[in-house]
């Protein structure tokens, strides 16, 4: 058996193309201030607000511990609130802080800013193609990863 061309691989490709693109997010939106860990969590929270923490572990793929910290520095630095949740008095619910909206439009810009930089040189049919297809291979994947993971991948963004 020969060994794959890594150049050929769809999941080298995939790979390497996100490593690329967010060590790029990364340079853009050191300025903020913000670890990576934080700003993941609160674009996450911006998709989803309103989840609880075991929640949002699941979807960063982190210890729960992890994101109970994480959380912690978000709510002292005016950017997250725990709320109770209405319907189990013993749980917390996030929301996004109004001291959050001027970050998260940086760190939108940021992204459309990069994926303009991505998307350079194809048409908007190839983009839309490009979409479509990871979309497509999204879903084919999706009911064979494990349950945290799985949800994660059924992340919808709208802006």
């Amino acid at each position: 058996m020969t060994p794959s061309n890594p150049d050929r691989s769809l999941g080298f490709l995939i790979h390497d193309c996100a490593r690329l693109m967010r060590r790029s997010f990364i340079e853009r939106v050191t300025p903020l201030d913000l670890t990576q860990a934080q700003w993941r969590g609160l674009v996450m929270l911006s998709i989803h607000e309103g989840i609880n923490q075991v929640t949002l572990s699941e979807l960063l793929e982190v210890q729960p511990i992890t994101v109970a910290r994480l959380v912690d520095k978000l709510v002292a630095n005016g950017l997250v609130e725990r709320r109770p949740d209405p319907n189990d008095r013993r749980a917390q619910l996030l929301f996004l802080a109004p001291g959050s909206a001027p970050l998260l439009e940086q760190l939108w810009s940021a992204a459309d800013e990069l994926n303009e930089i991505a998307f350079s040189g194809l048409s908007e049919a190839e983009r839309t193609t490009m979409i479509n297809m990871l979309t497509k291979l999204r879903s084919n994947l999706t009911p064979h990863a494990p349950a945290g993971i799985a949800r994660a991948s059924s992340i919808r963004v709208e802006r």
